[in-house]
Formats: structure tokens, C-alpha cells, sequence
């Protein structure tokens, strides 16, 4: 198959309305593009939305941006959203102020990757295409 006969990998970046912190957000966005992927990236009020996303975007990767608690709700809600709309083979990476007690628990519920503030993005792409490669 040829480079341009790829399908681009499919990353929908997420980002509660409450968090105003988006710099990361976007560096990461800009960042996934120059590699080739394709970024959708979606403010949501509630986790819903980001499982409705994901399946109107048809993603392979649904990153999500923590700097409050909550993903101890919303992280296992989502995973079971996705999995009711078949689409439980998603990728879900999180990012943002998490301690190591949370990592754990994240990994443990089957997120792919947890990034906090000074991981080299490098590692959040290398989990993307680890993970989900380049599906034709």
C-alpha cells in the first residue's frame, strides 16, 4: 500500500467548558497534525458529548484533558458509553494534573496512556501509533 493510501489516524482531543487551561490542548493538536494525524478537538459540558463525538468523527483515539478531579466518574462512564455504541476499541489517553495514585487507577480501567505537564509529547505520539498504528 502506498504512503498516500493510508488512512490518517483519527484523534478527537477533548476539554471540559470548566477547564480554561487550553494551551497544552492546542500544542498537542498542532503537534498530532504535523505528524499526519487528523484532530477534532471538542469543549463538552457533559462526557456524553465526547462519546457522541467520537462516533460522528468515526476516531480511533479520544483524548481527554484533566486539570480537576472527575475522571473517577467520567473516565469509566465514557468506556462504558463507547462500548454500548461498539465502539470499545478506541484508544483513550488522558492528560492534565494527575497524581500517581490516579495513573494507576486510569491504566488499571484501560486507558493507553496518562500524560502529565512535562511528559515529552513525543511519548503521547508513540503511544497513539503504538496502539493503533496505521489502519488501512
Amino acid at each position: 500500500m502506498e504512503e498516500g493510501d493510508r488512512k490518517k489516524i483519527r484523534v478527537l482531543l477533548a476539554q471540559t467548558r470548566l477547564d480554561s487551561h487550553g494551551v497544552g490542548l492546542r500544542y498537542l493538536s498542532r503537534t498530532l497534525m504535523d505528524e499526519g494525524m487528523e484532530v477534532i478537538i471538542v469543549r463538552y459540558g457533559v462526557i456524553e458529548e465526547v462519546a457522541k463525538a467520537a462516533l460522528e468523527e468515526n476516531v480511533d483515539v479520544v483524548g481527554l484533558s484533566y486539570y480537576f478531579p472527575g475522571f473517577e466518574y467520567e473516565i469509566p462512564l465514557l468506556m462504558r458509553l463507547l462500548k454500548e455504541k461498539g465502539m470499545d476499541d478506541l484508544i483513550i489517553i488522558v492528560g492534565g494534573i494527575i497524581d500517581d495514585e490516579e495513573e494507576a487507577k486510569l491504566l488499571e480501567w484501560g486507558v493507553k496512556g496518562v500524560f502529565t505537564p512535562g511528559r515529552p509529547v513525543q511519548d503521547v505520539i508513540e503511544c497513539i501509533i503504538s496502539h493503533v498504528g496505521v489502519r488501512s
